[in-house]
């Protein structure tokens, strides 16, 4: 008797346990049949969950586990076969959190769904609406990049160009504005951890960013997330603006070291580019304008190339006619000069003044433009 009270009670110590991290989804895909499937992926703690679920007559239910809310991928396959995450169009993002019960419906494209039951959804429902405006316009503009002017490499061309990016870019800051602006406004939402990833970039800008950790609920900030954003924060500190910029040595096309310490009395641009990255082209062109203005005696650009092919990194400086010093180690994002400098997308670039310390990061065109004016005039 004693061992199957034990039992029971055992039972019942793990239920609480199972429903923290159990969540349901629940949904009515129009009169989808079989053998269709809803295929779910998301990320916890680093690790890949994925799973399926029978369609018939549209419905269905996925029964899964996350400990803390995360935003998956739910996926319709018409066929029942695995889909791609990455190049299939029938996609809805969506968050699931502990314990939540969603109820899904949509036609049989479910990226047009409608989803209740999920407190984190419904707050990430109300961002999408918020960013809306803005989104559209970035929408517009990722368009219109695919004009015929951007294979234009004469001066009307790179004008276009030029003129373009800046659009581009003030849409982007605008965006970046009203991310700030969202998580200021609703700090104890958990996805704001989300946002804030994203708003940090590639390139974490400490001064900016640490207010707006700071700001969000304790609860989100121990989370797994909260906790791994938190540590990539104070890794941020090391070659930020104000700090000195860590010096390197690094061999050119025809095997010379370029040294940084060496360029002391001149400010130096770092300039961290890729030949397979069509932003870091684009940007090359610009700024090879840009630096074309300033005398080499005060100002020198050594070009970064983060590649793991000679031939076609050789290839790109030829045709980008990169002015400056171009260096690589042929290990492409573990670029030893990248590592120093907190590096992990292209294109981005570091401003140094003349006594080795780092005056700016990642300004482009006419802010780039503006501080080198006020630097060392024209």
């Amino acid at each position: 008797m004693n061992r199957i009270l034990m039992f029971l009670a055992a039972c019942l110590m793990s239920l609480p346990m199972f429903a923290q991290t159990t969540f349901y989804i629940r949904g009515q895909l129009g009169k989808l049949p079989a053998p269709a499937k809803v295929y779910i992926g998301y990320s916890v703690d680093g690790d890949m969950v994925y799973d399926s679920a029978d369609i018939e007559n549209g419905t269905f239910k996925i029964v899964q586990e996350a400990p803390y809310p995360v935003n998956a991928l739910l996926m319709v396959s018409k066929n029942g076969e695995p889909v791609n995450f990455f190049t299939s169009r029938n996609v809805a993002h969506i968050y699931v959190e502990p314990g939540a019960s969603m109820w899904l419906t949509s036609d049989e494209d479910i990226a047009n769904f409608e989803a209740n039951g999920c407190k984190s959804q419904d707050d990430y429902a109300g961002y999408l609406k918020y960013m809306a405006d803005v989104n559209a316009k970035i929408e517009a503009l990722t368009k219109e990049s695919s004009n015929t002017m951007f294979s234009d490499v004469t001066t009307q061309g790179l004008t276009a160009k030029r003129e373009y990016m800046e659009r581009f870019r003030a849409a982007m800051d605008e965006r970046k504005d009203k991310m700030k602006q969202f998580i200021q406004t609703y700090p104890e939402m958990y996805i704001c951890i989300d946002i804030l990833d994203e708003y940090a970039g590639a390139f974490i800008n400490y001064v900016d960013v640490e207010p707006l950790y700071k700001i969000l609920s304790e609860k989100t900030k121990k989370t797994v997330q909260g906790k791994a954003f938190q540590k990539k924060l104070t890794e941020s500190k090391q070659a930020a603006v104000g700090t000195e910029a860590p010096d390197f040595s690094q061999k050119d096309q025809d095997g010379n070291k370029v040294v940084l310490s060496s360029f002391k009395g001149k400010y130096v641009l770092l300039n961290f580019w890729g030949s397979w990255n069509s932003a870091s082209r684009i940007e090359n062109q610009e700024l090879k304008q840009i630096v074309k203005a300033y005398d080499n005696k005060k100002l020198a650009v050594i070009n970064v190339g983060l590649e793991a092919r000679r031939e076609y990194w050789n290839k790109a400086i030829t045709e980008d006619k990169l002015t400056g010093y171009n260096v690589s180690d042929m290990k492409f994002m573990r670029n030893e000069i990248a590592q120093l400098y907190r590096i992990s997308a292209v294109p981005q670039n570091v401003l140094i003044d003349e006594t080795g310390k780092i005056i700016a990061r990642n300004l482009k065109g006419k802010q780039l433009e503006d501080k080198l004016n006020s630097l060392m005039g024209k």
